[in-house]
């Protein structure tokens, strides 16, 4: 694909309704709930979703009814998409750098696919506001994409991603200062092969 195709590619996505219909097509967001169930199966829990985008993937996957959810994202569209999709839980377009919620206010926070949309600091930097509002026994769980040889449909739609900052599973793990990882496997998310951590505070 030329640039210049890509381009305009990236442009259609940032159109929400664009960019939920390729999300269904090319995610199975059941397996994200399989792989996390031992955490997302729970009642009773407080969750902020960072980069919710759309909601397609947590209306999928969080009981809403039987948890509080918040999902946060910096793109309004989004939100209010979002918003629509899943009354039972809460949208807000915020930077996840400056979160407008007190010390020890979450169980579990989620990083679903977002990480490869920032560089190396953003993600540090998200993390660390993500410590304070996460309570001291609290859960991170991360889910990004990972290039796999031999899997060229899957390399091909990954180049073509508007994520930026497609990392192998060690480029993942030095991100996560202040955190000790838990749990880290590998997971299917349709075409793609998928790295899951699940961290706790130091």
């Amino acid at each position: 694909m030329t640039h210049r195709a890509t381009r305009v590619l990236h442009g259609l996505l940032q159109i929400p309704i664009l960019f939920e219909i390729q999300q269904r097509i090319f995610n199975d967001y059941r397996n994200v709930y399989t792989e996390f169930e031992d955490l997302l199966g729970r009642s009773g829990v407080s969750i902020i979703d960072i980069g919710c985008s759309t909601g397609a993937c947590a209306a999928s996957i969080v009981p809403m009814t039987s948890n509080r959810y918040v999902g946060l994202d910096i793109e309004p569209r989004y939100v209010a998409l979002a918003a629509r999709r899943a009354p039972d839980g809460r949208f807000v377009a915020m930077d996840a750098r400056r979160m407008a919620f007190p010390d020890a206010s979450f169980d579990l926070a989620m990083f679903i696919g977002v990480m490869h949309h920032m560089d190396d600091q953003l993600v540090k930097d998200c993390l660390s506001e993500v410590s304070r509002v996460l309570r001291p026994e609290g859960r991170v769980i991360v889910a990004e994409p990972v290039y796999t040889p031999g899997r060229w449909l899957s390399t091909v739609l990954l180049n073509m991603d508007r994520g930026r900052y497609i990392r192998d599973e060690p480029g993942y793990r030095k991100l996560f200062g202040g955190f000790s990882i838990q749990r880290q496997r590998y997971f299917r998310l349709s075409l793609h092969r998928f790295c899951s951590f699940v961290l706790s505070r130091q």
